[in-house]
């Protein structure tokens, strides 16, 4: 209530004399935290100005002292035989430079003191200033190696001493443990790896050196050290590091040292500590990526690998089985993180970079090999090759040629030959790790040394089971008969993949190539494939085919039981790696095989060779169960040729617009999982297309037809608005015109093409041609340019045609007539005309773009049987090969009398063949008379083929079947099916003429049959599905009552005119007189 009432009712207005308050309390309260912030701050500067004074003083005041003592040192006379003297000296050389400092001008300082050791007593005394005084030893020999001259070898003589057995055992351990932990190893590394590249006694001393840690730390060890600092593995794990990420990656570290001390190294050495320590580091790293989880791993350096095979490869004869296996197990591991293909590339970087001289060129002499020879009784010689080529791969550092000369002892005859016959004599033991090894030879080298790896397994010689007398005679194809039999047939892997049940055997196979516990398996697997399939190269049928299905000839190393066998587990293991493609990456890296580095793409591509081997000989001479090879249900086949289809178009879409991607886009119904689940098929098709029916894979290449010519528009009706191709040929002169006028439509030529007659009074036939007539013409050209006579053929023994190796048929005008011929059997295939010409099997295989043979000798036989059999007889003789064959690596060619040699190799004509080579030219020759000798006539056949069929088409099927899809099985005739698909004009199928024909039929031999067939159709073999696919059908015509009159036909239509013969002898008789005269060939 207000009691002051002044009688106005406005309120009193209040003046504040004070004026505004300009800040709030969160700035008032902010103002105060900077002040004290920056109080602290003021206070933090004055505490540190003092510590920086008083650090400054102190170093210098620490400078002045330094210096006082550096000349003390320096000036001073003293008595090293008087304790105090020494000790008083010993204090000044450590504490006159800190380690900063140290230079090569200290060295000298250092070194007078080194030769001034006091006694064994006084050592005692002064332990922890002598390992000071150590530690600035070995700084020095770390940071100025290349400076310090003879000077290092005082230290290192110095640092010997000081562990030596003449101290105490307390003094030794004291001081070792002081040198490893202050890098004695980093120290020698350096040392050793600055001096001349030259045998000296510096280098064995520091060799000495390292090796006294592992006799005073007493083993054995089992731990393994990250690193020489690693406090807590054991001091001996400690130097076993040392010893392994130092000394053995010194490049060039034998050929430095003498031969005597190579002697005491290898005898000293803890071969099985060492190798354990080296598959321990190796644990660390992911040999498919090479991630390494220890960082400065050693196992990444080339220089390891070498000197741990200089060091140990001769022992090889003298190992325990335990031993063996460790070793093959650290060269696989070492090789599967190194890939050696690279080193070679790495060698030739360093050849750029560095000049050759006297000084830093070396080469392995005779020395090393006798030093390390002391301690083996073995007489090997290791052949080192040349050069091989590069990939390219990891970046190493750069190596030596010295380096590179020891890595090639990996795939030297010598090195293989030991340690195929020491596994030889452990072989339930050492086996599987033999194998891995050869995989992981074969995976990290060139495929020119992986083969001659696999030729000296092959022909591996087995000394330990033999005769003297037969000592170097090569037992073929043992450890392929030995794996197959020992370990592989009744293995869990084997089980597994080879499963015989329809459902479960996908099913198995997939589990199988991801499970590690099959890791130790799969190697055995994998070298049996190479092995088997290297022996088939050269080894020809009579060889691969037993008198007996459960023996063997000597040449085959397997039954054909156990061939079978085998190719089941192969086809399921290539099966599953096609139709299921997500096996062969994870992500964005590929997938291995258990337990290697084998790519499972890799894994697909061998399996897949070989077992286009074997079905290659089952083709050509059958020898396994009906149905073996068939990998898909009857439910599958309907759908399998559906998405076969489909993905063939997106492929042809695709090259039409030079852009898969945009074919995909113009087909927006298959979805990219469509695309994933289809793709598969084709593959399949195209590499391993017998394990589709053949019935099937006909039908996909008749669809593959259909499809293109629905894509390019073609119509085969005869009065449809497409254009036709018109040719007037000439009956004397079927050849040269056709050739004329249709080798230039080129692709065109699948267009339809309508051929006119032209007779011997310059006069055009009657008629339209409805097809019959080029059918007709094709016949009559086919007959025409395959014959021999031409001269661009050439009949084998079994009158098998392939191109005419003479240069005449090389010429230009030649080689067009070959394109001209590669069209015209494509326009046969491509409107499923059956042609009489038989061609040789190698050279269908050039169709099917088998341009690496899968058996070179195997196919020769097909084109020259006598070199064939001249070859196998080389391969196989026993005696002296030089001397009794007297060949060299040349061939001889006879033209119009005058002799021609050709070079197989270069300088072929200086190099003998021998039984060590005679493989390689059994091989070489093949490769020239298959391919080399004819390859400008096949190039341009197939160009010509490939115009109007797509390669890829004809992939689907098999030399074998290929023929048969040119000229029709060679199967017997069915008369019954014959008599199914035919039609009658004018007569009656119960009509007697009719009767007394098909009676007639009959009594024909199977010759006569196939006479009668090309007599009516032009082909005397049947339609490879039988004559239901005849087009048009077999038809039989009424040709009046005359029976005196020889039956005619018309081969453009596959029609027969008979006349009404009244018993079955008579039209026996007339039929016989016609099919082997061709006097009823009529058009009329």
């Amino acid at each position: 209530m207000e009691f002051n009432f002044t009688g106005s009712a406005r309120r009193e207005r209040h003046i504040n004399l004070g004026g505004t308050r300009e800040a709030s309390a969160a700035q008032l309260a902010d103002q105060a935290r900077k002040l004290r912030l920056e109080r602290q701050a003021q206070k933090q500067r004055t505490s540190a100005a003092t510590k920086i004074q008083a650090t400054f003083r102190a170093h210098q005041r620490s400078l002045e002292f330094r210096r006082r003592w550096a000349d003390e040192l320096a000036k001073g006379t003293w008595d090293w035989n008087f304790g105090k003297d020494w000790e008083h000296r010993s204090r000044l050389l450590v504490f006159s430079w800190p380690s900063s400092t140290y230079s090569s001008l200290h060295a000298n300082e250092l070194a007078i003191w080194a030769q001034h050791l006091p006694s064994k007593n006084q050592l005692a005394r002064n332990e922890a200033l002598i390992s000071l005084v150590v530690k600035m030893m070995l700084t020095l020999l770390i940071r100025f190696s290349t400076d310090l001259g003879s000077l290092g070898a005082i230290y290192i003589d110095t640092l010997l001493q000081l562990i030596s057995s003449s101290n105490t055992v307390e003094l030794q351990k004291h001081f070792a443990e002081k040198m490893i932990s202050w890098d004695l190893f980093a120290a020698l590394h350096e040392y050793m790896s600055s001096l001349p590249l030259k045998r000296s006694s510096e280098a064995s001393v520091c060799l000495t050196l390292s090796l006294r840690p592992l006799a005073i730390f007493q083993g054995p060890t089992e731990a393994i050290a990250e690193s020489e600092h690693d406090t807590d593995a054991p001091l001996r794990a400690r130097a076993l590091r040392g010893l392994v990420g130092r000394m053995f990656t010194i490049p060039t570290l034998f050929p430095r040292l003498l031969a005597s001390s190579i002697t005491e190294f290898v005898a000293q050495t803890p071969f099985e500590e060492v190798s354990k320590h080296i598959l321990g580091l190796g644990s660390y790293v992911d040999v498919t990526t090479r991630d390494d989880a220890l960082p400065s791993n050693p196992v990444h350096s080339p220089h390891l690998l070498a000197n741990y095979l200089a060091l140990n490869s001769q022992r090889v004869p003298h190992l325990t089985a335990k031993a063996l296996t460790v070793y093959l197990e650290v060269l696989t591991l070492l090789q599967n993180i190194l890939s050696v293909n690279n080193l070679v590339k790495l060698e030739n970087e360093y050849k750029q970079k560095h000049i050759p001289s006297s000084e830093n060129t070396m080469e392995v002499d005779s020395d090393d090999q006798d030093a390390l020879q002391q301690r083996s009784d073995s007489s090997d010689h290791f052949e080192i090759e040349s050069s091989f080529p590069a990939k390219p791969n990891l970046s190493l550092d750069s190596f030596d040629t010295t380096t590179s000369r020891y890595l090639r002892l990996l795939v030297s005859d010598a090195n293989i030959h030991a340690l195929l016959l020491q596994s030889t004599r452990f072989a339930s033991q050492t086996r599987a790790a033999f194998c891995a090894y050869l995989v992981a030879t074969l995976q990290a080298w060139p495929s020119s040394e992986g083969e001659h790896v696999l030729t000296t397994v092959l022909y591996g010689y087995d000394s330990a089971k033999r005769t003297p007398q037969a000592a170097h005679v090569p037992v073929v194809g043992a450890v392929v008969r030995e794996l197959w039999r020992g370990y592989i047939r009744s293995s869990q892997l084997a089980r597994r993949v080879g499963n015989a049940s329809f459902a479960a055997r996908n099913f198995e196979t997939r589990k199988a190539l991801t499970d590690i516990s099959l890791a130790d398996q799969w190697p055995m697997l994998i070298v049996l494939i190479q092995l088997y399939g290297r022996a088939l190269l050269t080894m020809g049928d009579d060889e691969f085919f037993p008198t007996d299905r459960l023996q063997t000839n000597g040449k085959n190393p397997l039954t054909l039981d156990e061939v079978v066998t085998l190719s089941g587990l192969l086809r399921n293991l290539a099966f599953i790696l096609y139709w299921q493609q997500d096996l062969l990456a994870n992500d964005t890296q590929p997938a291995f095989v258990p337990g290697t580095v084998v790519p499972l793409a890799t894994l697909r591509d061998s399996a897949t060779r070989l077992l286009q081997q074997i079905h290659t000989r089952d083709a050509r001479r059958k020898f396994t169960p009906a149905n073996h090879w068939h990998m898909l249900s009857q439910e599958d086949v309907s759908s399998f040729i559906q998405s076969v289809v489909v993905e063939e178009r997106e492929m042809t879409g695709a090259q039409d617009s030079e852009d898969l991607q945009t074919a995909r886009t113009r087909h927006p119904s298959l979805s990219s999982r469509t695309l994933a689940f289809i793709g598969p098929r084709l593959n399949i098709l195209h590499h391993i297309p017998f394990v589709v029916p053949f019935e099937v894979r006909v039908e996909i290449f008749r669809q593959f037809i259909r499809s293109d010519i629905e894509r390019l528009h073609i119509s085969r009706d005869l009065f449809a608005f497409t254009k036709r191709h018109r040719a007037t040929v000439r009956r004397e002169s079927i050849a040269e015109d056709g050739m004329a006028q249709l080798n230039g439509l080129g692709a065109r030529l699948k267009e339809p093409v309508e051929i006119v007659f032209i007779d011997q009074f310059g006069q055009p036939e009657a008629g339209i041609d409805g097809g019959g007539v080029f059918k007709e013409f094709l016949t009559s050209l086919v007959r025409q340019v395959f014959d021999t006579d031409r001269g661009l053929w050439r009949a084998n023994e079994h009158q098998e045609l392939y191109p005419n190796p003479h240069s005449y048929a090389r010429q230009p005008e030649q080689l067009e007539w070959y394109t001209f011929l590669g069209r015209i059997l494509g326009k046969a295939l491509y409107e499923g005309i059956l042609v009489d010409v038989k061609l040789a099997s190698f050279f269908l295989g050039k169709w099917l773009g088998q341009q690496s043979y899968l058996d070179d000798v195997a196919s020769l036989q097909s084109l020259d049987a006598d070199l064939y059999r001249g070859l196998i007889q080389l391969k196989n003789y026993p005696g002296d090969v030089e001397n009794d064959f007297a060949l060299n690596f040349t061939v001889t060619d006879e033209e119009f009398g005058v002799t021609h040699t050709t070079e197989l190799i270069p300088n072929g004509a200086d190099i003998p063949v021998t039984r060590d080579n005679r493989l390689s030219y059994i091989y070489h020759v093949s490769r020239y008379r298959l391919s080399r000798q004819i390859e400008p006539q096949c190039r341009a056949f197939l160009h010509g083929l490939s115009e109007l069929i797509e390669p890829r088409w004809l992939r689907v099927l098999s030399r074998e079947e290929l023929r048969v899809l040119i000229s029709g099985t060679e199967a017997p005739i069915d008369l019954q099916d014959l008599r199914a698909h035919t039609v009658y004009g004018g007569y009656h199928e119960k009509d007697m003429a009719v009767t007394y024909f098909w009676e007639a039929l009959e009594k024909l031999d199977p010759d006569s049959r196939k006479a009668f067939l090309r007599f009516v159709t032009s082909s005397p073999n049947p339609p490879l599905l039988g004559f239901a696919e005849l087009n048009p059908q077999f038809a039989i015509r009424h040709a009046g009552d005359d029976v005196s009159r020889l039956p005619t036909a018309s081969t453009c239509v596959n029609l027969l005119k008979l006349p009404a013969y009244t018993s079955t002898q008579q039209c026996l008789e007339k039929l016989r007189y016609a099919i082997h005269s061709d006097a009823g060939f009529d058009l009329s």
